[in-house]
């Protein structure tokens, strides 16, 4: 299931569902004239990385093909849908797990349509404030 854990890493980097890390400063650091001092918590917003066109081509795009030639099983300036660091989640890996086969299931037993669209809404984080509505309907098997 190679492919599907692409199609689960885009997935993820477009529909974070944590809007924000907290992480506390360790030393002071200087941004664009501003000073963060040490000892001071600040959110890293995910989905300002993850959606950032100097990090992704496209970035609004869903092209799971982008994770072609990326290994994300460590830390990433780039992807932190599940952390990075020493602080990285403990479950990342069981939750990609499941979802690869949840994605893997749908599309080879299931044929599915969308319904009603919804409106999407980013705060920062992916969200249908209507909802999302798919038909879906089992593949019959041959017997």
């Amino acid at each position: 299931m190679t492919f599907t854990h692409k199609v689960t890493n885009e997935t993820v980097r477009l529909a974070n569902i944590a809007p924000g890390i907290f992480r506390k400063v360790l030393k002071d650091v200087q941004i664009k004239g501003y000073t963060i001092p040490e000892g001071w918590t600040m959110v890293v917003c995910s989905p300002s990385v993850h959606l950032d066109e100097n990090m992704y081509d496209n970035p609004l795009e869903f092209n799971p093909w982008r994770w072609k030639d990326e290994e994300l099983n460590g830390a990433s300036k780039k992807f932190m849908a599940f952390g990075g660091g020493n602080r990285m989640c403990v479950g990342a890996d069981l939750s990609k797990m499941q979802t690869s086969i949840f994605i893997h299931y749908l599309m080879t037993s299931f044929r599915w349509n969308v319904a009603n669209k919804g409106h999407i809404i980013r705060q920062p984080y992916l969200n249908f404030n209507n909802g999302i509505r798919i038909r879906v309907d089992e593949i019959q098997k041959r017997k």
